[in-house]
């Protein structure tokens, strides 16, 4: 199944605040997120997160981007440093063991 990716507003504007070269990189391993989002491989670091259906993070270290999957979409929800981006993630949508949809990241703000 193919996967296609699209952002959050939450994620275009933390994806912004991250540095260039981390940018880079997240933008190389979309191309592998959206073959299988669901395991790791070569090129790909990727987790479920406890707590969450479907929510899962890519690791570019020390940062992290946090998506949701809904259906054949790979929504991207944030990105941050490691320290930082799940509390603001948990902001954002608490931890309720819930299926997050696009629908719901599009009203959050």
């Amino acid at each position: 199944m193919k996967f296609y990716l699209s952002f959050a507003p939450t994620a275009d504007q933390s994806f912004s605040e991250l540095p260039r070269p981390a940018q880079r990189q997240f933008n190389q391993a979309f191309d592998e997120l959206v073959r299988e989002p669901r395991r790791s491989r070569a090129g790909l670091d990727v987790h479920q997160l406890y707590g969450y259906q479907n929510i899962g993070t890519l690791r570019i270290p020390p940062y992290r981007g946090v998506y949701a999957i809904d259906g054949n979409e790979v929504v991207m929800v944030i990105f941050g440093h490691r320290d930082s981006v799940y509390s603001s993630l948990h902001r954002l949508l608490p931890p309720r063991r819930q299926a997050v949809s696009r629908t719901m990241l599009s009203r959050r703000r």
